[in-house]
This record gives C-alpha cells, sequence and structure tokens, in this order.
C-alpha cells in the first residue's frame, strides 16, 4: 500500500516544479578576485582596465563588494567592547570618516544613508548635489561609494569641496580612490563606467570575531610543517597564473581564479586542513564559521538582488569564497549565476 506523500514534502516538490519551469528572476555574478595590492609585481593601469572593460560587458545594474554595510558598523560602533576590533581591522575609514560628517550634516548615520539613496536615485546631480551625496555616503559609514562620486569631481572641483567636507576627508578619499586594492582599481572604475553611484557592500565580517577566538585551538594544526608546504605550494601554483608582462596577465589570473582547477586547489590548501576526522573540535567550527560567513554575504546579495535595480548583480569578492558563494547562490530558485571565468575569458 502507497504512502501518500506529506504536506511538506508536496511543497518540496512543488516548488522545485516551479522553479524549473519558471524563468529566473534575477542575475548574480561572483567574480573572485586576488587581493592585487599584494600580487607581485603589480598589475599595471593598462592591465586593470583591461579588466574592467571586460566587467563592464556585462552591464551590471549593481556592483558589489567585500566590506561592511554602513548599517552593521552603525551597529557594531553600539557595542565596542565586542566589535572595536572588529571595526578597526575592517572599517577604519567607515568608522574615522563619519563622524565630521554627521556633525556637518546635522545627520545620524541612518539618516544619511537614506538621502543618500534618494540623491543616488536622481537621474543626474550638479556640483553641489554630488558633493553632498559624497558627504551623506561618508556620514552612513559608506566611505567606498563616497570615493566612487569623489573620483567623478575634477581636482579643481575636489579642492572647492574641501570647505564642505574638511581637508582630512578630503585627503583620505583621494588616497582611497588611487589605491592599488581591487575596490578601488576595479570596482570603483566599474561603477563609475556604469554611471553608478553607489557600491553595495556585503559582507559584515562578523564572523571573524568567533575565528579570532580559536586562534589558541587553532595554532597547531597552523605550525604543522606540512600545512605550511601546501599553502606554499598554492601561492606557487597562483604565481604561475600571474603573467605580470602581458596585457591580459590579470585578466588571465582572474580567469584562472574563477575555475574549477583553482577552486579544487583552494579547497585543498586553506580548508581541507581543517577537516581532519576528529570529533567536534576548533577546526570544524572553523569551517563552520567559514560557511556563516559565506551565508551572511549570499543574504545580502539576495537583498540586493530585491531591489528594482537588483537585475543584474556583480560581486568582487576574495577568490576563496568564489566556489562557495556559487554553491549557494546557485541552490536559489529564480536566480541565475553567470559564469566569472567564461565572462573573464570571452573577448
Amino acid at each position: 500500500m502507497s504512502r501518500s506523500a506529506s504536506p511538506l514534502s508536496a511543497a518540496a516538490l512543488a516548488l522545485a516544479l516551479l522553479a524549473s519551469a519558471a524563468s529566473p528572476a534575477a542575475e548574480v555574478v561572483v567574480v573572485g578576485t586576488a587581493h592585487l595590492a599584494m600580487l607581485q609585481p603589480a598589475p599595471d593601469a593598462a592591465q586593470r582596465e583591461a579588466v574592467v572593460r571586460r566587467l563592464a560587458g556585462y552591464a551590471p545594474t549593481r556592483v558589489c563588494i567585500e566590506a561592511i554595510p554602513g548599517e552593521r558598523v552603525e551597529a557594531f560602533l553600539a557595542d565596542p567592547a565586542r566589535h572595536g576590533e572588529l571595526l578597526s581591522t575592517f572599517a577604519m575609514d567607515a568608522v574615522r570618516l563619519a563622524g565630521e560628517q554627521q556633525a556637518r550634516l546635522g545627520l545620524e548615520g541612518r539618516q544619511a544613508r537614506a538621502e543618500a539613496g534618494r540623491l543616488a536615485a536622481m537621474p543626474a546631480l550638479d556640483e553641489a548635489q554630488q558633493v553632498r551625496l559624497v558627504s551623506l555616503q561618508l556620514a552612513g559609514h559608506e566611505p567606498w561609494s563616497a570615493a566612487l562620486n569623489w573620483s567623478r569631481l575634477s581636482p579643481a572641483q575636489r579642492e572647492a569641496a574641501q570647505a564642505r567636507i574638511g581637508r582630512v576627508a578630503a585627503g583620505r578619499l583621494d588616497a582611497l580612490a588611487a589605491s592599488e586594492n581591487e575596490i578601488a582599481s576595479l570596482a570603483l572604475p566599474l561603477a563609475r563606467s556604469l554611471g553608478q553611484r553607489e557600491l553595495c557592500a556585503v559582507d559584515p565580517f562578523v564572523d571573524e570575531l568567533g575565528v579570532n577566538a580559536l586562534a589558541d585551538e587553532l595554532m597547531p594544526l597552523l605550525a604543522d610543517p606540512s600545512v605550511g608546504r601546501g599553502l606554499e605550494d598554492f601561492n606557487a601554483q597562483q604565481a604561475s597564473h600571474w603573467d605580470a608582462t602581458s596585457p591580459d596577465g590579470l585578466l588571465g589570473l582572474l580567469a584562472w581564479m574563477n575555475s574549477e582547477s583553482f577552486a579544487r586547489a583552494d579547497l585543498a590548501a586553506e580548508w581541507a586542513v581543517f577537516d581532519r576526522g576528529v570529533g567536534h573540535d576548533a577546526d570544524k567550527r572553523r569551517l563552520m564559521l567559514w560557511h556563516a560567513r559565506n551565508a551572511e554575504i549570499t543574504a545580502y546579495l539576495a537583498r540586493e538582488l530585491a531591489r528594482a535595480d537588483g537585475e543584474r548583480v556583480l560581486l568582487l569578492v576574495g577568490g576563496a569564497h568564489r566556489p562557495f558563494l556559487q554553491a549557494s547562490l546557485g541552490a536559489l530558485p529564480w536566480v541565475e549565476v553567470r559564469d566569472a571565468q567564461a565572462l573573464l575569458s570571452t573577448p
């Protein structure tokens, strides 16, 4: 005698059938990257521009980055004893540049973010509005979006804007916009070329607190010479894909970093070392914290996809995250995950 399907299993089947029949509601591409400021030798401007042009061909409607969202910075500031180290490591500019702008504007962070969102959505801004948008984004703990709009101003306009935002903020924005890291050298010019006024931050980093708490327990494993040799071999493999003499050298490196070959090598060198077949020890907890961090990023990306302008979202993120994020996003109905390796490999 057959047993009827439970309501839960029937609902799951219906969801699967619906997802298979429906077209995706939104697209996302996760582009894994090296931390460019650490590449030796550093990529030159032409090599970075080649990557930006290739990514621009995807025409993303939102460009997202590996940074703490402004609202989370504000929330973390409410508990400095717990989150002070996190903020000083991953959000120093978001913290130290906000206070002066909040005082100048007479606004709190959440109010500044709300007004910045309205300004950013306007079809055109005059010079005064552009400078106000920069100040609002700084006040809202979103320095990379502020750097994006600061980079649109001419040198003369930046000089004049110092009276509005202050010399300290202006100097730091100049430094951020000129940075050699992947946000400044890839995400920022990509968003600017597409006429966008915001970079969406999607990584709260909060699970790094748990990782820090495991440091003493993990130290014996990380001190194992075989772990060090595995990382050295992996770094050598990555270096072999970095042809600093080729105009397309950075494209080639990133194409490899978005391949299955990279995913397997990174899994073996960075993550499988924590799976030693013992109980629920610090090793396994470290892996779960990595999953938790990627789950937070996935949730933020889903919210970006839910926006009216979230039709095609591009995330630029450290290469180790990419395989995990692709897997979690790929499990979602109504979301199409585009192949970053194909995007970087196809002119």
